[in-house]
């Protein structure tokens, strides 16, 4: 038999109920073999399992997974908060819950991820669990679930500080990029068109025309930009091409669709809404299509 002691009864009643449902669901039957106990003068709680000699190694490994995975699930938000509440110092709740969702989608890959943003994927932190977890069960060793977590698992909290100060670099990012549309939306509604339309070229560099097809020249677009907000000062400036459209404020902005990355456009398009046309028949110019990190 194995013995798992709690001091949080909650926690203890968790991982019992997640251990029945989930050997119930691989053997079929209900799983009596499990208990959870609680002794009121000690504050203690205590989750028995004695399945082993019914099931083999399957449902040993069953038994190592659950509590991996639900060690993994709980403390990973637990672990996640703590160091924004107390390392970070971030008090607001929508901020750190914020920062949260973006810790997750960048622990948990999609399939369309090609490039891993943190040293540490999250399969590799939950094998580190389950490495840990898995003598205890294959041995029988009855322990503190308190002192497991306290020690055996410092290092994989610590493997968490990297992912959070990643998530805050996103988040902070996010909450510029943010900042930066509703600057251009408020220079948009608040300024006359400098230029009726405009005819955005990528080739050899991005160039703007006006409605006559006539070459907006550089100088006139530096001149305008000394009025915009300057987050594009870090791009060259043959590179800049959200703060010229924005300094122009034209009614119109016509740009190859098949040459308009996605990024681009949803940029594009959060700024200048309905003033924006993706053109799908313009063949006199050939364009480069530009990937902005903005």
């Amino acid at each position: 038999m194995l013995t798992i002691e709690f001091k949080d009864s909650f926690l203890g009643e968790t991982f019992y109920e997640q251990l029945r449902h989930s050997l119930s669901i691989l053997t079929g039957q209900k799983c009596d073999h499990i208990q959870f106990s609680v002794a009121k003068t000690e504050k203690r709680f205590f989750l028995s399992i004695d399945v082993f000699s019914q099931g083999g190694q399957d449902k040993e490994q069953a038994i190592i997974t659950v509590l991996t995975n639900t060690t993994a699930r709980i403390f990973f938000v637990r672990w996640v908060e703590e160091y924004l509440r107390k390392t970070f110092h971030y008090e607001d709740d929508h901020e750190i819950q914020a920062i949260m969702e973006t810790a997750k989608m960048l622990f948990f890959p999609t399939s369309s991820e090609k490039q891993q943003i943190i040293s540490m994927s999250f399969i590799e932190w939950q094998q580190e669990v389950y490495n840990q977890l898995a003598p205890f069960v294959n041995e029988r060793i009855s322990f503190s679930f308190d002192s497991f977590i306290s020690f055996r698992l410092q290092s994989c909290k610590e493997k968490l500080l990297e992912l959070v100060e990643k998530a805050i670099d996103e988040y902070r990012m996010e909450m510029d990029y943010q900042m930066m549309l509703q600057k251009c939306r408020d220079f948009l509604e608040q300024n006359p068109p400098k230029v009726e339309t405009v005819y955005v070229y990528m080739k050899n560099g991005i160039k703007f025309y006006d409605g006559k097809k006539r070459e907006i020249t550089f100088e006139q677009v530096c001149k305008w930009l000394e009025t915009v907000t300057p987050f594009e000062k870090f791009l060259p400036l043959h590179e800049r091409m959200i703060g010229p459209l924005v300094s122009m404020a034209p009614k119109k902005i016509v740009i190859k669709s098949e040459e308009c990355d996605d990024d681009l456009f949803h940029t594009l398009k959060n700024i200048f809404e309905e003033r924006i046309v993706l053109d799908e028949d313009e063949k006199e110019v050939q364009y480069r299509s530009v990937r902005y990190g903005i």
